[in-house]
Formats: C-alpha cells, structure tokens, sequence
C-alpha cells in the first residue's frame, strides 16, 4: 500500500519510463515529456494527462489491515487512474504531422512492452509499496475520445488512452490496540461475603 503520493508516483513513473525511452530519439530532451493539463502543455512535445480516477471495487478489502505494531489500519482504497497520453510536436510544418505519428509510435510500443510499470523508474514510496501496478490500453470510439477532449476545452488531438492500476492508497486512520492489563492488586482490605 501507498501514501497520498501514489498517485502522482504513478503519473511521475511514467514519465520517467517514456523519458528513458523516448529520448534522444524521437524525441531530443527529456525535459519535453511530462505531466500536463492538455491546453497548458507548455513545452512538452509528450503530455500525460490523468483524467478520471475511479475506484477498482473487485480488489476492495472490507477488514482493516494489521500493522507490525498490533493496531490496526482502515482497509485501502483500490484506485484504476485512466491517463490519455497526446503528442504535440516541435517540428516544422510541413513534417509536424508524421513527427507526431512517429513519436507516438514509439509510445505505444514501450507502453505495449512494459505492462506493468517497471519498478526501476518508480519513485522510493511507490517501490517499497511492493505493488505490481498494471498498464493497459482503453479501447474507446472516437466520440468518446472527442468528449475528453471536450472536457478539457480542447479540440481532438491524435492521443492514446490508458488504464493504469490498481493502486493502493492506504487510510489514515489508525486504531491503536487497547492498553492490556499488566497488573492487578488486590487492597489488604477485602473480606470475604457471607451469605
């Protein structure tokens, strides 16, 4: 199980995977992929945008999970993360076209080839959750594409959509055990009851 930070660890483990095999070809610097709201992209040539989270109800755990300590955990919430990744390309004109065609070639084959989020990009929070964390492709109409894009106020651009997880993010709440007895006196006054 994760902290709060699981899933922007997620998001940041992505980014390093794509960086390490993006760069420098297609794409030339590792500072042009990153984490981004569609219409302020900024830079970035490749943009990973997270846009639903939802909760994985059939890994949901219904008890509380015990800690080394002896208290006890509220269960975990499981969490599918749904990213569209989108490609904006730097280069000229007449050749931007099959540049954004070939870098999200290259995407879409690391992304096919790593379908579970290697643990050698993730963040040291996400590694010592010990968590295999999924990577898999949505299949969706290009309507439902369109209204993503929608939602961002952006008009449809060439883009991929992934499911990501589950993730475990861990409760806050902790119960601590009740104290034990250690202890009991009897006072030298006690007498015994006669009926």
């Amino acid at each position: 199980m994760a902290t709060y930070s699981v899933i922007s660890d997620v998001s940041r483990t992505i980014v390093e995977l794509l960086q390490a095999e993006l760069v420098p070809e297609p794409v030339a610097q590792r500072e042009q992929i990153g984490v981004c709201d569609p219409h302020d992209r900024g830079n970035f040539v490749v943009g990973i945008h997270l846009y639903d989270i939802s909760e994985a109800g059939e890994m949901r755990s219904n008890g509380p999970v015990l800690q080394p300590d002896g208290s006890q955990r509220n269960p975990p919430v499981s969490l599918n993360l749904s990213m569209m990744i989108s490609v904006a390309s730097k280069a000229e004109k007449e050749t931007r076209t099959l540049d954004e065609q070939m870098i999200m070639g290259r995407v879409i084959q690391v992304l096919e080839d790593n379908k579970r989020l290697p643990e050698q990009y993730m963040p040291q929070a996400l590694r010592a959750a010990g968590e295999v964390i999924r990577v898999s492709q949505v299949q969706m109409e290009l309507e439902e594409k369109t209204k993503i894009w929608t939602m961002f106020s952006e008009s449809y651009k060439l883009s991929v959509f992934y499911k990501v997880g589950p993730v475990q993010l861990e409760s806050a709440v902790v119960t601590k055990p009740a104290a034990r007895v250690q202890e009991i006196r009897l006072g030298m006054e006690q007498k015994e009851r006669r009926p």
